[in-house]
């Protein structure tokens, strides 16, 4: 939640993210938007396209989450990691939301006792749990008619999104990229991530 942690409560859903979001563009009177979502982040600007996909160009999903209507960012994820970050959960607050991790996983692109590794760790913040288990409803089909693209981060892959990858590689009318870095490459790669993104 960065600097909205402040914010968080029960009644957060996958909702709150989505009308977050539409909130910016709608206030800031932006158009002709490349909506980004990293990991999680594929789930609501999903949520965003078929809301308000007049203010959006193109979609990238960038190594994140993508949903069906009907289903939560939970739904495809493997069964122990969806219980391990429930009991988590309970474990620390409860069950209001997944606490950030102890280690980074591999997958992320840090060694840790790096600076990047210390810079990520300093600004993780905990995940609603509601927003994790609660379904996105979509009226139209994903991306609701805009230009999509999948980055798919391929070094090393993470290995929850096989779900969503999977899900992609069904649907027509997708871009696809197969991108030689981690998960957090927006982070690890920014040059090559800012180019890949001006193209789309």
């Amino acid at each position: 939640m960065g600097d909205r942690a402040h914010l968080l409560n029960k009644n957060i859903t996958i909702d709150t993210f989505v009308q977050d979001i539409v909130e910016v563009l709608v206030t800031e009177e932006l158009s002709d938007v490349v909506l980004v979502g990293h990991s999680f982040g594929g789930v609501p600007i999903t949520g965003v396209a078929d809301r308000l996909p007049e203010k959006i160009r193109s979609l990238v999903y960038l190594d994140s989450v993508v949903l069906e209507s009907g289903r939560s960012a939970f739904s495809d994820f493997p069964r122990e990691v969806v219980a391990e970050r429930i009991e988590a959960a309970n474990k620390a607050n409860g069950g209001l939301a997944v606490p950030v991790p102890n280690v980074l996983p591999p997958s992320w692109g840090f060694s840790e006792g790096t600076p990047d590794y210390d810079w990520v760790m300093r600004r993780l913040t905990p995940t609603p749990l509601g927003a994790c288990t609660s379904a996105l409803e979509l009226r139209a089909p994903i991306g609701n008619g805009l230009p999509k693209t999948y980055v798919h981060c391929t070094t090393p892959e993470h290995h929850v999104l096989e779900g969503s990858r999977r899900l992609v590689r069904s649907l027509p009318g997708w871009n696809w990229i197969d991108f030689s870095g981690p998960h957090d490459c927006m982070i690890t790669h920014p040059q090559e991530i800012a180019k890949l993104l001006l193209g789309c």
